[in-house]
């Protein structure tokens, strides 16, 4: 299954969400519209008609007459209760109602997924954190995110969950949020985390969590009444103190005077739980079990998974949370946030045992008592680092990174990348957790060889920044080169987190420093082009939000200047002479759904980056099939002579980010169609 594929699978799983959500809302108005239909001739009739009957006894009795009606003669209630002008306003009130919440929840929800993590309770976790557990945390992280092609996302803590449980949430993957519970760190190995963090990452790379965005958005609409009357009952939204151990029951909150007037909100926001726990059902569960799938594929450590599984049963709260949101976002999570539902099939996630016994057959249903981890096992101990930092420095080939990408990611690529963040110094490895040291790597990255360049360079970074950040890209600077080439993007992605804690005149200023560096050389090469995509891809996400314009639909033929442009750069920069090019070239364009119109090759005197880069701003904006077919001929293009070089790696790179599509996926699908293709 492809990168694309998976789009298309999840616009189709959009479609389906809107029918379910259509049923939902036709659900919710029949109900409505019986039960105050039934309570408006129970009580305001009598009470506006000055009627005996406006006793407390005399209204129960009316309203087990009227059940009775109901259950017995259904025809003879709907004759009791049937009042047009009631039923009307009954119904627009409660249009009204989902039509608001959907539309609040969907705009506070346009800025990304650190809106999800912060509204269920998160923390963000800075990247100089000291904390052992939110850096295992991060570290885990990061190394998915650069193993799995795809960048590098916020990471939240929950703190005052005691639960285990973690979730995804974002509308591209430049704008995910992971969130993870207090319970969970502080309970799962660092193999049982993995395994988890591999779950939500299969649900970014299968873009799931647009989907999920989208659900929330629609699930809110049905669902604030009930957080509404939680306010009145309790004054507050928050969950309550964890306290110190995530091992024992906390102390229940105190109710206020306003509670029974919250329970009938509860009351009627609680009508549509089983309509939005249906859809959600009907959409995430086998969602569920392909990313346990993935989660397994991407380790190849079952152990850890099933591990962290069961944990979650053995420990009293299991993955439940306290958040009133909790409902809200219940299919965002890795397992239920609730209690399991009386009947299964409005379940949102498969039950525990069914997961753990898919992964490990053996499984006897049993899950054992939960206890907290030892000092030792919270993150590896600088010894354990200090042999990797040797095995790695000690290589004659350090890791290629553009090879490391070029294939499905798994769990080799999980180790490499482990490994080259052993390998990196120790002042590298300060600086890449605060926004300053950051900002020096990525300028150190961009420091020609040429010495007069190096020169102009220097310049520019004494002129535009203040004196210890200057200090700070001066120390770090002969480090970053010893390491070579090959380390370069992995720096870029790795400084990527503590670049978004800067300000939006700070980033600016960064942005302007980082375009003067890239033009002090008169020419743009591939690798600068690459890491200012890159870059300022992912900061544009954090500062502007996410990209959520109009996809537009065309055809190949209409495109066919840029389809040839991109292709003829991809044929250059992997070939020695025109002659390879022009071969290369035909290769690719003979894989483009162009109806038998020829793209013309582009000499290399006709192209370069900027021209590059303006097809492919053009060719972002079209539907993904468009995209699949020009992203598969440019891989048969750089394919051509059998090998994929380093310049034509970076060139790759920066049309899949242009694509919003993460690298391993991209080439999967490369190699299944020529796999098809093959004999």
């Amino acid at each position: 299954m492809d990168f694309f594929d998976r789009e298309a699978r999840a616009q189709k799983q959009t479609r389906r969400l809107v029918w379910l959500f259509g049923l939902a809302v036709l659900a919710l108005l029949i109900v409505n519209n019986l039960l105050l239909a039934s309570l408006y001739s129970t009580i305001a009739r009598p009470m506006f008609a000055n009627a005996p009957s406006w006793h407390p006894l005399s209204i129960i009795a009316s309203a087990l007459y009227l059940f009775g009606e109901a259950l017995v003669y259904p025809r003879h209630f709907l004759q009791l209760i049937w009042n047009p002008q009631v039923f009307a306003i009954i119904s627009f009130s409660t249009l009204l109602s989902v039509s608001a919440g959907c539309y609040y929840k969907t705009r506070q929800l346009a800025a990304g997924g650190t809106v999800v993590a912060e509204f269920l309770g998160g923390r963000r976790i800075p990247a100089d954190t000291a904390d052992p557990d939110e850096q295992r945390l991060r570290n885990v992280i990061e190394e998915m995110a650069i193993a799995s092609g795809t960048s590098v996302p916020e990471v939240y803590l929950l703190d005052n969950e005691r639960g285990i449980n973690t979730f995804a949430a974002g509308h591209t993957r430049d704008d995910v949020a992971i969130g993870v519970t207090r319970g969970a760190v502080q309970l799962l190995t660092r193999d049982e985390l993995s395994g988890v963090i591999a779950h939500e990452f299969s649900h970014i790379l299968n873009g799931d969590t647009r989907l999920n965005m989208q659900l929330i958005g629609l699930a809110h609409g049905l669902f604030w009444p009930t957080l509404l009357g939680r306010l009145l009952i309790y004054g507050s939204l928050e969950p309550p103190p964890a306290g110190e151990s995530c091992l024992i029951e906390g102390d229940q909150p105190k109710v206020l005077p306003t509670a029974p007037l919250g329970c009938l909100f509860v009351v009627l926001g609680c009508l549509s739980l089983p309509s939005v726990r249906f859809f959600k059902s009907a959409i995430c569960r086998q969602r569920e079990w392909l990313a346990d799938a993935a989660a397994v594929q991407f380790t190849r450590y079952p152990a850890g998974l099933t591990g962290a599984l069961k944990k979650i049963g053995g420990l009293f709260k299991h993955g439940r949370l306290d958040t009133p949101h909790a409902e809200v976002a219940s299919h965002l999570y890795f397992v239920d946030s609730r209690y399991e539902p009386w009947f299964s099939f409005l379940a949102t996630h498969p039950p525990l045992r069914k997961r753990i016994a898919a992964i490990e057959p053996a499984f006897d249903g049993q899950f054992p008592r939960v206890q907290m981890l030892a000092p030792n096992q919270f993150e590896r101990n600088q010894a354990f680092d200090q042999t990797l930092s040797n095995l790695v420095l000690a290589s004659q080939t350090p890791p290629n990174l553009p090879q490391l990408l070029d294939s499905q990611a798994t769990s080799e690529h999980l180790r490499l990348v482990a490994l080259m963040r052993a390998g990196l110094p120790p002042e590298v490895k300060n600086a890449l957790r605060t926004p300053v040291g950051a900002m020096g790597v990525i300028f150190s990255l961009l420091l020609g060889n040429d010495d007069s360049v190096c020169a102009a360079q220097t310049e520019i970074l004494r002129r535009n920044l203040a004196p210890e950040m200057f200090a700070t890209v001066a120390a770090l600077a002969p480090q970053i080169d010893t390491l070579g080439d090959r380390y370069k993007l992995t720096l870029a992605e790795l400084a990527v987190p503590a670049l978004r804690q800067n300000t939006p005149d700070l980033n600016r200023t960064f942005n302007q420093v980082m375009q003067q560096l890239i033009e002090c050389e008169g020419s743009i090469d591939l690798f600068e082009y690459t890491l200012m995509k890159m870059v300022a891809r992912q900061l544009r996400a954090h500062f502007s939000g996410p990209d959520l314009g109009p996809i537009r639909g065309g055809r190949v033929q209409d495109l066919l200047p840029e389809c040839a442009l991109i292709l003829s750069a991809v044929a250059h920069v992997g070939a020695d002479n025109p002659t390879e090019a022009q071969a290369a070239f035909a290769n690719g364009a003979d894989y483009l759904d162009s109806r038998n119109v020829k793209p013309e090759f582009v000499p290399r005197s006709g192209w370069d980056l900027s021209k590059v880069d303006a097809a492919l701003t053009k060719l972002a904006g079209y539907h993904q099939p468009l995209k699949l077919n020009v992203l598969l001929a440019c891989g048969r293009t750089a394919t051509a002579n059998g090998s994929v070089n380093d310049r034509e790696a970076e060139l790759l790179r920066a049309i899949a980010d242009s694509f919003d599509c993460s690298i391993p996926p991209f080439v999967e699908a490369m190699r299944s169609e020529e796999l098809a293709s093959s004999p």
